[in-house]
Formats: structure tokens, C-alpha cells, sequence
């Protein structure tokens, strides 16, 4: 499988931005919690991220809050990393990893991000799925199956003591 490839980093019409089905809806707290930060230093802090089409479509990954504050400013256009080469997989961890690294999250939505996460990365690497010889029949914190990915999760995120590390 081709890795994605960052094809570039450019500004982009917000009209043009398609946004798809997300695993939460874009908070309104959260969006003017933007728009006052962007107001008061005149930029915004990080670049959306998009994934290109065949079609030349261009499909939010990750920034719906910048998307909809930038909207909500009267902006025509918004800086993007801009994608190629993208997977759904790859698409949705994108997405997942954003808002656990960096949104304000209650539990339910943790809950459902972090199964959404452990269900794609089950997918990347089967060996670790419930049924699989050496994988565990039900969640067990001690099985390698579960451990491979909260210490995968931990480290992405930055937590070793999570694991023991």
C-alpha cells in the first residue's frame, strides 16, 4: 500500500471544502473559543488538513472547528495541508489523532474516538484482533492484543506511564 503523500501546503476556498460525516459535530464553544484567539492575534494557529480526490475534490481530514471559525470570520480562504494517496483508515486516524491530541474532549467522546482508533488499528494489524490465535477472546488489559494498542495509543499521544513506560 502507498503511503500517503503530502502533496501541498497552500491556501484553499472554504466554499471548495467538502465536509463529510465527522465522528462528533462541530462545537459551537469550541468555535468561538477559536474566533476569539484568531481576534485577538490575527492568526490561526494550525493548518486544516484535506485529503484530494481523483475527481480533485478536497475532503476535510482534520480542522472542522478552524474550518467553521475561519467561515464564521468571513474568510474566503484557509491554509491547508492538502493530501494524496489517502486510505478511509488513514482519513479517519487523521481525524481521531487530531482531536485527542489537541481538542477538549468529554468521556463519550473519548470513548467513541479511542474505539474508533482501536478498530482501524485492529484493521492495520490483524495479528492483534479478538479471535486471532494469540489475540484475546474479550478485552484483557494483560492480553498482547490490547496491549499492543494502548501502548501504541500512549506513545502516539505521549503518556508511557500509561503502559509502565
Amino acid at each position: 500500500m502507498k503511503p500517503p503523500t503530502l502533496m501541498q501546503q497552500n491556501r484553499v476556498r472554504i466554499a471548495d471544502i467538502v465536509i463529510g460525516s465527522r465522528l462528533r459535530p462541530v462545537s459551537a464553544a469550541g468555535v468561538e473559543s477559536l474566533i476569539t484567539s484568531i481576534s485577538e492575534t490575527g492568526v490561526m494557529k494550525d493548518a486544516i488538513h484535506l485529503r484530494k480526490k481523483k475527481d480533485g475534490s478536497l475532503h476535510l481530514l482534520a480542522g472542522a472547528h478552524r474550518t467553521e471559525a475561519a467561515r464564521r470570520l468571513g474568510w474566503d480562504e484557509i491554509e491547508a495541508k492538502i493530501w494524496t494517496d489517502v486510505t478511509d483508515d488513514w482519513a479517519r486516524l487523521i481525524e481521531i489523532d487530531d482531536n485527542l491530541a489537541g481538542a477538549e474532549m468529554n468521556a463519550l467522546d473519548t470513548a467513541v474516538f479511542l474505539a474508533t482508533r482501536k478498530a482501524i488499528y485492529e484493521r492495520l494489524h490483524p495479528e492483534t484482533r479478538r479471535g486471532v490465535a494469540g489475540a484475546a477472546g474479550r478485552w484483557d488489559a494483560t492480553e498482547p492484543s490490547s496491549v499492543a494498542f494502548v501502548k501504541s495509543t500512549a506513545d502516539k499521544f505521549g503518556m508511557p506511564g500509561i503502559t509502565g513506560g
